[in-house]
């Protein structure tokens, strides 16, 4: 059965590639016509439209490796059906499980390397494009002034009532800091107003409160409250997007929101969605083999066909629980991403036991 692992696997790899790099070069054709459309692309040089696609194109692979596994699983599973080789190893004792055992193997494999691009290569690409697209004007012009801006310092989760942008220098007004110093302790600092210079936070007509149980102890010190911490100022008006975090920061994130009550869960779905889109391949892994047993015979083309079918369901269904359903209050974030994984893998088990 060794054999039958290796041809699977080299099977596998041409119609992955295929599948994967012809799904990238659409996305990366469309991204360019969509700037040509918006922006005459004759004053912007054409290294930096090239660079801002190459940055692009991590987050165009997370999306397409699933693809590229569903064609791939559905082709050669119904090449391997169609030449009779399929039933040449059930007439040797040998279970559907162990003849998409490999391939499942495979999508294991591509799902791994998913999970590297999201968390290691997609956040870095994702602010670089981003950096070419603000200095180009590609993303549009970023306010000098927010309100109710929320950010991460040290120990502190920090709200601001209102932040004015003077160059690389910040002046703040309404300041709240939150911290938890000891357990079952909350301190509070507020200041009327603050600035931001090369890194020094200084907080003006500060009042220090220090909650434990029913205790409340008040601090007014008389000089400013100071903080050394450097930051790039303009992450306030235009913050990072999901995609430019790595899990770390996304989960700091949610805590952060978290401690001064805002909504976090379109960052909890965004969380999971790191770990359900790459899952996806090894779901793919299973689902295409079996559905391209179940129509072999009517076609060579049915493994593309049946692929197709199923990553548009897949997506369409994707789209649906993450941008809709996961709106619904009573939905938990985790649910909203992974509902579409969960009701593939119960059709894909169905569809296997109905074979064995």
């Amino acid at each position: 059965m060794k054999k039958l692992d290796i041809y699977m696997i080299r099977e596998l790899i041409v119609p992955f590639l295929i599948g994967t790099v012809a799904v990238v070069l659409m996305f990366q054709a469309n991204t360019y016509i969509g700037l040509a459309k918006t922006f005459n692309l004759d004053n912007v040089p054409k290294r930096a439209v090239l660079q801002f696609i190459l940055y692009q194109t991590p987050a165009y692979l997370n999306m397409t490796l699933p693809v590229g596994m569903a064609l791939a699983s559905s082709l050669a599973i119904s090449r391997l059906a169609r030449e009779s080789e399929l039933t040449a190893f059930r007439a040797a004792g040998a279970k559907i499980m162990r003849v998409i055992a490999p391939v499942i193997a495979f999508g294991c494999v591509v799902a791994v390397g998913n999970f590297f691009l999201v968390e290691r290569v997609i956040p870095p690409a994702t602010k670089a494009a981003n950096q070419i697209g603000y200095t180009l004007g590609i993303l549009g012009m970023a306010p000098n002034v927010k309100t109710n801006a929320f950010l991460n310092l040290r120990q502190y989760a920090a709200n601001f009532e209102s932040v004015e942008r003077m160059g690389d220098d910040l002046k703040i007004r309404g300041v709240m800091l939150i911290e938890h110093p000891q357990p079952e302790v909350t301190a509070i600092t507020t200041a009327k107003t603050a600035t931001y210079h090369k890194g020094l936070w200084s907080f003006h007509d500060a009042f220090y409160r220090v909650f434990k149980g029913l205790e409340v102890q008040v601090y007014h010190p008389k000089t400013d409250f100071e903080i050394n911490e450097s930051i790039v100022a303009g992450d306030i008006f235009a913050p990072p997007m999901v995609e430019e975090m790595t899990l770390k920061e996304l989960v700091d994130s949610i805590k952060a929101g978290q401690k001064v009550g805002s909504n976090t869960k379109d960052l909890e779905v965004k969380l999971h969605i790191k770990f359900s889109v790459p899952a996806a391949c090894i779901i793919f892994a299973l689902i295409g083999p079996v559905f391209a047993i179940y129509f072999s015979r009517s076609g060579g083309f049915v493994g593309v066909f049946l692929s197709i079918v199923i990553v548009l369901l897949y997506y369409n269904a994707f789209v649906i629980s993450t941008e809709i359903f996961s709106k619904i209050s009573q939905v938990p974030g985790w649910l909203a991403a992974w509902l579409p994984n969960i009701l593939f893998i119960v059709l894909g088990i169905f569809a296997v036991r109905r074979l064995e």
